[in-house]
């Protein structure tokens, strides 16, 4: 319900016309009703894409020096293997190449995520009766992806920090409970995934779609929880099966 008023009705409690950002940063921490209720109205693109890919930069410049070794030791014992001949100056000037590749490329990679993920929510949320209309949802899920890259910038302290492996490192995940020799195991996956700021993630989901999308609450929360427990099976048995299949190259 509208009024005349700056402020337009959410049950009892009023959403402003306006919201600056952060205000919208705010309510997406506290408040995520209100903020995806303003977004169903008045949905912004821009401002989210670019908190996302400056966060991102940040993740992935913290953990450049740990690319850079990890890249070193990869083409080194590869040429190796391979019976070429590679001095480990070469490796580790390839490998900081790769580096700042990696992280020049993160962005990039994240806003083709970021359209990816929208559109298959779309189609899935579908389901559950939201609205038609996109633009609002791209808006939506790039204020959510904010709290999984703020997780990843987290992890990307801890690592630069202790010194641990990127892989290893589990700072917010059951995982963290779990023997790092289990690494690629399929209960390590499973672990891995259950995880504060990913569980955070898809309860956004399921309220963004409710407020923003106009969904029907329980089916769309239903299709939420199943959706995480599907996706989280799959990772987990892709990381296994990506975890099986190097060992036997070995």
């Amino acid at each position: 319900m509208y009024n005349n008023t700056e402020n337009y009705q959410l049950g009892e409690e009023l959403v402003p016309e306006k919201m600056n950002i952060f205000q919208r940063i705010g309510n997406l921490i506290f408040n995520p009703k209100k903020l995806f209720s303003y977004t169903a109205r008045k949905p912004t693109i821009l401002f989210p894409v670019v908190i996302l890919c400056i966060l991102s930069l940040v993740t992935q410049l913290l953990l450049m020096e740990q690319y850079q070794g990890t890249y070193t030791d990869l083409f080194y014992n590869a040429t190796k293997t391979a019976g070429g001949e590679i001095s480990v100056d070469q490796a580790e000037n390839m490998a900081k190449w790769f580096a700042i590749g990696t992280v020049a490329s993160t962005p990039v990679i994240l806003v083709i995520t970021w359209l990816i993920t929208t559109l298959i929510l779309y189609l899935v949320f579908r389901l559950a009766g939201c609205e038609k209309g996109l633009k609002k949802y791209f808006s939506m899920v790039a204020y959510i992806s904010i709290i999984s890259v703020l997780g990843q910038l987290l992890h990307s302290i801890y690592v630069y920090f202790t010194g641990e492996s990127i892989l290893t490192a589990q700072v917010t995940s059951l995982a963290s409970l779990i023997s790092s020799e289990t690494v690629g195991s399929f209960l390590y996956g499973i672990a891995k995934n259950i995880e504060v700021f990913n569980i955070w993630t898809y309860i956004l989901y399921g309220v963004g779609f409710v407020y923003t999308g106009g969904a029907k609450k329980q089916r769309a929360y239903i299709i939420t929880a199943v959706l995480f427990v599907i996706v989280t099976l799959v990772t987990a048995g892709s990381s296994n099966l990506s975890s099986q299949l190097a060992a036997m190259q070995y």
